[in-house]
């Protein structure tokens, strides 16, 4: 199985290799893609843990947007 990289791993590689600024660009330019891998991975976390079967698409949506403030951050 293929590991995936988490959205904390691309911002610190990001750090690591760009300057200062670059890095602060690159956030600024990224920031909503890595905002919704973080939900994903969220929502993959909460989907595997607790429910026999998984959770729900709506019941993973749910805790995100209760625990995370959904999309109106």
């Amino acid at each position: 199985m293929e590991k995936k990289q988490s959205s904390v791993d691309l911002i610190l590689n990001a750090f690591n290799l760009l300057s200062d600024s670059d890095f602060k660009a690159w956030m600024l330019n990224n920031y909503d893609v890595i905002k919704a891998m973080h939900k994903e991975e969220i929502k993959d976390a909460v989907n595997s843990c607790g429910y026999i079967g998984g959770a729900t698409e709506e019941e993973t949506e749910h805790y995100y947007n209760e625990t995370f403030g959904g999309n109106n951050e």
